[in-house]
């Protein structure tokens, strides 16, 4: 009758307490800040009045929830309806090691199921796709829930606990509910200032807001970027559930390009001009060239036809050519 009369307490302070924030201490702050959607799962053990926060500092582009799973230990297991748990938001201070007493607003509470693994699962977007699942409580969705730290408290609501108690454990892990697709983000590097229009194809399928990120099923992906000022360039990548693939592409101007190599002391003619001699290829126009070497009195000359939209290299080379002789 006392455990039922403490239970039934403590649901009436509770249902008032969700209008008003809570003050309370805890015995131990952990604290977690993930940069990134798809953050690696997170498992720590904990007491029986320890805390857990954690904020996501990233775009939500691929991660729609956290999933908050906590196992107790038999010596928990023990003391059915003993311990509760609380999810609170607006956190005062900013969670940390050095602090035990905070001031918070609850979200949800409830007493700790009397089984070795309980599952909560926190939407952080409001059209959420994953599912409520056996075991476990599927908390309503909140627009502060996110980048603002997150708390799980237990405390312990009943009085009269063995010593033994003391020694009871709990495991949490936070682990990340991400989209089914994957995001797949171009950036193309134009050669000028003044960038031109391009067409970019993906899979075959046209782009008309290729900047912006695509949110696509895990798989194999081709890139096609075609223009009238720029070559076309074609790249393959692969995308997977919960990240985002950065593919960048260097666009190259379909003006043709030509690389001049000869030994020192070479004077080089293009088309009667003297030119020198660099390591960064020349940009020509379309059309027939003339090259003119001259090293002394020794002159040679070659002719090239250029395309456009490619680069030419023409290298002038010294060798000796030795032959025996018959008598």
């Amino acid at each position: 009758m006392k455990q039922l009369l403490c239970i039934t307490s403590y649901f009436f302070f509770f249902a008032v307490s969700f209008f008003y924030a809570d003050s309370f201490r805890i015995s131990n702050m952990h604290s977690y800040v993930f940069d990134r959607d798809a953050f690696a799962p997170v498992s720590l053990t904990i007491g029986y009045n320890d805390a857990v926060s954690f904020a996501v500092k990233s775009d939500f582009l691929v991660l729609e929830g956290i999933e908050l799973e906590i196992k107790q230990d038999k010596t928990s297991m023990n003391y059915p309806n003993s311990i509760a748990y609380t999810v609170y938001t607006d956190i005062k201070p900013e969670p940390s090691k050095k602090y035990v007493d905070y001031s918070a607003k609850k979200i949800s509470t409830a007493l700790l199921p009397n089984r070795f693994s309980y599952i909560l699962r926190i939407p952080l977007k409001k059209d959420y796709t994953f599912k409520h699942i056996k075991n476990s409580e599927l908390l309503p969705y909140t627009g502060r829930i996110g980048v603002s730290p997150i708390m799980l408290r237990l405390n312990p609501v009943m009085k009269g606990l063995p010593d033994d108690f003391e020694q009871a454990s709990f495991t949490v892990i936070i682990r990340p509910l991400l989209i089914a697709e994957g995001g797949l983000k171009l950036k193309l590097q134009f050669p000028e200032k003044e960038q031109k229009p391009v067409t970019v194809q993906l899979n075959n399928e046209y782009l008309t807001q290729f900047e912006n990120l695509q949110l696509l099923l895990p798989g194999t992906y081709s890139v096609s970027i075609s223009s009238d000022a720029y070559r076309t360039e074609m790249r393959s990548c692969i995308v997977e559930r919960g990240k985002i693939t950065q593919l960048e592409v260097q666009l190259k101007s379909i003006t043709p390009l030509l690389h001049i190599q000869a030994p020192e002391n070479t004077a080089v003619f293009l088309d009667n001009q003297e030119i020198g001699l660099s390591k960064e290829p020349l940009p020509v126009t379309v059309g027939m060239h003339t090259v003119v070497f001259k090293m002394g009195s020794y002159e040679l000359t070659r002719q090239i036809t250029v395309e456009e939209g490619k680069t030419y290299e023409m290298t002038m080379t010294m060798d000796v050519l030795l032959q025996e002789i018959a008598n």
